[in-house]
């Protein structure tokens, strides 16, 4: 065999795919950023089922192996409106518990009876509260979960100016609720079966321990979930 001819047959073998090449760098390169992604994830959220039937409609209980799922914004600021979990050691069976934001510092909260029924107040402004059990069409046409809060809300305001309890709790002489530096005024959408801040007060900041994000409904996978969320690929 020439010379030539075995440089030529060295040179067939040794040549690259730069095609192939590319797609393998790109696999690892997605691989990486998915990776990643993953890591990062993990660390700004946790996940975890919903106990308890406070944040109904919103969040919904199915059992015990059965419920919503919500992920935890650890690191996330709030405000009105958001839906918080809380740290609560005493006065409640859980550890933690999951309301909505409604007040915070410097805030006057206040929950009356006006000719049209029982308002939440906040800087005497009612709020529109279209999220709550008791708007129209719930299952409570009379009102009842507000008639709870409300009388929970006087009952806590009653014990802490006898010195009932002891709380951070400020209220002024028209008896309206004033949140104080870190503290946060939250309620359950649930108001006839909700222990929240109508009973025991504002809660600290110290208290939060992140902001929920997403709300995953029973029966839809996560990741489907989340693919279709940042992808908009819709595989359910």
């Amino acid at each position: 065999m020439k010379k030539f001819d075995v440089e030529t047959e060295n040179l067939i073998y040794t040549k690259k795919n730069f095609f192939v090449q590319y797609l393998g760098k790109a696999f690892v390169l997605i691989c990486g950023i998915i990776a990643a992604f993953i890591i990062l994830f993990s660390i700004i959220y946790e996940n975890a089922p919903v106990f308890g039937v406070s944040m109904q409609p919103t969040l919904n209980p199915y059992g015990a192996n059965k419920s919503d799922q919500v992920y935890i914004n650890r690191f996330a600021n709030y405000t009105y409106g958001d839906i918080i979990v809380l740290k609560k050691d005493s006065g409640v069976d859980l550890s933690h518990i999951i309301k909505r934001v409604i007040g915070l510092p410097g805030d006057k909260i206040e929950i009356k009876q006006t000719q049209d029924g029982i308002f939440v107040f906040r800087n005497d402004e009612k709020l529109e509260e279209s999220y709550i059990f008791d708007a129209d069409g719930s299952g409570d046409p009379h009102n009842l979960g507000m008639q709870t809060t409300l009388q929970q809300f006087l009952d806590f305001r009653l014990a802490v100016k006898t010195g009932e309890i002891e709380s951070d709790a400020v209220f002024d002489d028209n008896g309206a609720l004033i949140l104080q530096k870190n503290q946060v005024f939250v309620l359950g959408d649930n108001r006839g079966n909700s222990y929240d801040s109508s009973k025991y007060g504002p809660f600290e900041d110290e208290d939060v321990v992140g902001c929920v994000d997403f709300i995953i409904p029973y029966g839809t996978a996560p990741f489907y979930y989340f693919l279709n969320y940042y992808t908009g690929i819709n595989l359910m």
